[in-house]
């Protein structure tokens, strides 16, 4: 029962727990169990990655690149994808890849984007080890 779930992790979430927090977000980013709410799914992606949490990280990254329940900032994508990415998170590695590589949200740094795009690719990410292909 998807809607007892987000009871039970906005309860845990408002007492700070980091994991509650993210899959609040989820729930309002999907709107699973709840009513879908880009702009709480952001606040709760935030208040996890303020802590830490990986993943969230990355989501509040990509919340930021799209303007998802937040104004679009591409150098706040950049940033919170730099937290995750230094963590070791693929697809957050990646990304930042992409904003070194483009320029977005970053000063343009083809070899930090090559840096990035050979970390994610080293864990198996396709479209890293595409891109790192280009980058040679």
């Amino acid at each position: 029962d998807k809607a007892e779930a987000a009871k039970w992790y906005r309860a845990a979430a408002e007492q700070g727990h980091a994991r509650a927090q993210f899959k609040l977000g989820v729930c309002f980013d999907e709107g699973e169990g709840i009513v879908e709410d880009k702009a709480e799914a952001a606040k709760w992606y935030r208040a996890a990655a303020e802590q830490g949490h990986t993943r969230a990280q990355f989501y509040l990254g990509a919340c930021f690149a799209d303007g998802e329940g937040v104004a679009e900032d591409k150098a706040e994508a950049a940033k919170w994808y730099r937290a995750a990415a230094e963590q070791g998170h693929a697809r957050a590695q990646f990304k930042l890849g992409v904003c070194f590589d483009e320029g977005e949200g970053i000063v343009e740094d083809k070899a930090e984007a090559a840096k990035w795009y050979r970390a994610a690719a080293e864990q198996g990410h396709a479209r890293a080890q595409f891109k790192l292909g280009v980058c040679f």
